[in-house]
């Protein structure tokens, strides 16, 4: 996965008003397929990616994160107190959905 951009407008844009909304699953999804389709080396089903998104979605990241994952899952801008936080949400989803969890 490559290194997260922090995009300090989303910030603001969330504290001041709350403009960012929860993706829905199947936006998540598409994003999490297309960002597979761009690396060879991961071969991701539907059904897979829907697991994986769902758990996201679950997994108390924000919903600026959650934006930005669903827009771009490969490069996301996400809240910069959650930069830390996203990596590992994707590898225990991915975990739980890949590798039979």
């Amino acid at each position: 996965m490559r290194p997260i951009r922090i995009a300090p407008v989303l910030v603001g844009c969330l504290l001041v008003v709350g403009c960012a909304s929860r993706p829905s699953v199947d936006e998540l999804s598409r994003s999490i397929l297309a960002a597979a389709e761009q690396d060879q080396t991961v071969n991701v089903t539907p059904e897979q990616a829907d697991c994986i998104a769902r758990h996201l979605l679950d997994s108390g990241l924000s919903d600026t994160t959650m934006e930005g994952l669903a827009a771009d899952f490969d490069s996301p801008e996400v809240l910069s107190a959650e930069v830390e936080e996203v990596e590992p949400a994707v590898a225990e989803a991915a975990a739980a959905c890949i590798a039979g969890g």
